[in-house]
């Protein structure tokens, strides 16, 4: 796991708002010639070794948080090879185990994860802990028949949240935007510690996006050019993002989002009232093309969107992706956007328990923007590897 190169790229939802570094790691997908298997690029892999090596360390990321461990717990870390520790071989038992248990009885489906068992600890409970969760029942009628809860339509909620943002008319007077921004930028150990960095970005309609992002020590950049996205690492390499993970980032790049919410689901449905952070929210789930489901969350009172949690495909379970939106402002234009973002993981596909933020400090609607801007570059040339080491003398 921790032995694979990672390359950062920013992602950003627009009228959605979501900003957060992601990996350049694929989804769940065939290995193609170009992809090396797991196998092939790492020692000692035992059960996922026809997986392609980019899904690997998601994989991994999501094993930490069904068990609510370190790497440490099953590897030696700097020799992830190494065998030593007894809990790797449990793993890899527990793996082939889940994998038999999907095949033979829920037709191959994902159906059973390490989560179902473990629920965030290395010892799932195997007796009922007292005292025992209390049924809750909905109420009755007079006749003892359920009542369902009223809501409002899904369209009604979502028609209220563009007023909310500004009104259709206001949002399409807008044609590009410049951002300025601090941020947190999850590193070290599973990603637990927040980094500094600053951030620009660079949106125009209908689809194009670049984030240029500084630590202070590198920079990375990232975009989608209206047909791919692509990442850009620190020693100047671009990289396209993985194709099952294409149609995230064309999705994330649509300057209207907002406007075409009714567009991306192929069902919506208003399911409860939540609580947000002390705010009453309805839960709105949306159905991908795929399949894929997506919960938006949107303030009863408001009409703002307030929380979006979807998730990433693994080979040992969806990984679960939220982000919430705070301290919505006029930009100066009549429209809306949340000028605080938080995520977790700080990073799709990532360490569970990272976290990252954004604090959006300018904004410039109609921003003068070049469409030459968003191409994607071409990789700068990369120095020859340097020479092996000469044997010591004997």
């Amino acid at each position: 796991m921790g032995n694979a190169r990672h390359v950062v790229r920013t992602s950003v939802a627009v009228l959605g708002f979501i900003f957060a570094l992601s990996l350049v790691a694929g989804a769940q997908q065939p290995p193609s010639p170009k992809v090396k298997t797991a196998k092939q690029q790492f020692k000692n892999i035992r059960v996922l070794k026809n997986l392609p090596a980019n899904q690997l360390n998601p994989a991994m990321h999501m094993l930490e948080g069904d068990l609510g461990v370190t790497c440490g717990f099953c590897h030696i870390v700097d020799k992830w090879e190494k065998d030593d520790l007894k809990p790797k071989a449990t793993a890899r038992k527990m793996m082939i185990m889940m994998m038999a248990l999907n095949k033979n009885n829920f037709e191959g489906k994902q159906m059973v994860t390490c989560y179902t068992c473990h629920r965030g600890s290395p010892d799932p409970v195997a007796t009922l802990v007292l005292p025992a969760t209390t049924v809750k029942f909905p109420p009755y009628d007079g006749d003892w028949h359920p009542m369902k809860p009223t809501y409002p339509s899904a369209d009604e909620i979502i028609d209220k949240y563009i007023q909310a943002l500004g009104g259709e008319a206001a949002i399409r007077k807008i044609t590009s935007r410049l951002i300025t921004a601090t941020l947190t930028i999850p590193t070290g150990p599973g990603g637990t510690t927040e980094a500094p960095a600053r951030g620009e970005i660079y949106l125009k309609a209908p689809n194009l996006r670049l984030n240029v992002t500084n630590t202070g020590k590198a920079t990375i950049e990232d975009g989608f050019d209206g047909t791919v996205a692509w990442a850009q690492n620190v020693r100047g390499v671009v990289a396209p993002a993985a194709q099952l993970a294409q149609p995230v980032y064309k999705r994330s790049a649509d300057f209207y989002e907002a406007l075409n919410i009714k567009k991306e689901y192929t069902k919506l449905e208003v399911t409860a009232v939540e609580k947000v952070n002390d705010h009453d929210a309805y839960a709105v789930t949306g159905t991908l093309p795929d399949d894929t489901p997506e919960t938006l969350y949107f303030d009863t009172q408001t009409g703002l969107l307030l929380r979006k949690i979807t998730s990433l495909p693994t080979v040992v379970g969806r990984s679960p992706f939220e982000v919430e939106y705070d301290d919505y402002r006029d930009t100066g234009s009549g429209v809306k956007i949340p000028f605080v973002v938080r995520s977790i993981p700080g990073i799709p596909l990532g360490a569970t328990a990272s976290r990252a933020t954004i604090r959006i400090e300018k904004v410039q609607d109609n921003a003068p923007l070049d469409d030459s801007k968003f191409v994607k570059p071409e990789s700068k040339p990369q120095p020859p590897p340097a020479p092996p080491a000469p044997a010591p003398a004997k």
